[in-house]
């Protein structure tokens, strides 16, 4: 768990092929195949780092606006909360 987060390495369960995020704040939708994701960033990359790469998003530095995209799918087979 590298800086108190977890990797996608560690967060993946087992079978799942897709990797879902949303941003409700601009409507932003996408899926990743976690087969590609992994070999592009690596099983290391703490999942807020992922999410920041994937995001690309011009609200990202932004504390009065934040970019709010987000994992869909619960990546550790716990329920979301």
């Amino acid at each position: 768990m590298p800086h108190g987060s977890h990797s996608l390495g560690e967060a993946v369960a087992p079978g799942r092929t897709m990797l879902r995020l949303t941003c409700p704040a601009c409507g932003r939708r996408g899926q990743y195949r976690i087969d590609r994701l992994l070999d592009r960033y690596g099983p290391d990359i703490a999942l807020p780092d992922l999410r920041h790469e994937l995001a690309r998003c011009s609200r990202r530095g932004s504390m009065s606006e934040p970019c709010q995209l987000g994992y869909v799918d619960p990546l550790d087979g716990e329920p979301r909360r």
